[in-house]
């Protein structure tokens, strides 16, 4: 029962309403329009429908920390060279063709590549 309360109070959360928002008409805008599309029609929609009816700040808030999850991603994909959504996946690109593989694969199941293990090129340095 306790969880039941504190997922109440948590849905309570202006900043969690304005997210649950975003995430309802990111499913609506979807059915009608491809997935990018959707997200700055579901972002765009309703930050504008929140300031029309409740707290400004509350949008803002959200908003940053959108950009901060954004920037972080960006950090790691051009600073560290690490691409998290192929991380999440378990996938890793193939230099030569560019297609999605296994992280733990040797060679690549589309062009026959043969990745270079990167633990050996370190021990070769």
């Amino acid at each position: 029962m306790e969880a039941l309360n504190n997922i109440i109070k948590l849905i309570n959360e202006p900043l969690v309403q304005f997210f649950l928002w975003v995430a309802v008409l990111f499913i609506i805008a979807s059915i009608f329009v491809d997935r990018r599309l959707s997200f700055w029609i579901s972002s765009v929609g309703a930050t504008y429908f929140w300031t029309k009816s409740q707290d400004p700040k509350v949008a803002l808030k959200a908003w940053l920390i959108v950009l901060t999850v954004f920037v972080i991603i960006l950090v790691l994909k051009y600073i560290f060279n690490l691409n998290v959504v192929l991380l999440l996946k378990g996938r890793k690109r193939c230099p030569m063709c560019y297609e999605e593989a296994h992280r733990k694969a040797k060679v690549c199941p589309y062009c026959h590549y043969q990745f270079v293990d990167e633990v050996k090129e370190k021990v070769q340095s």
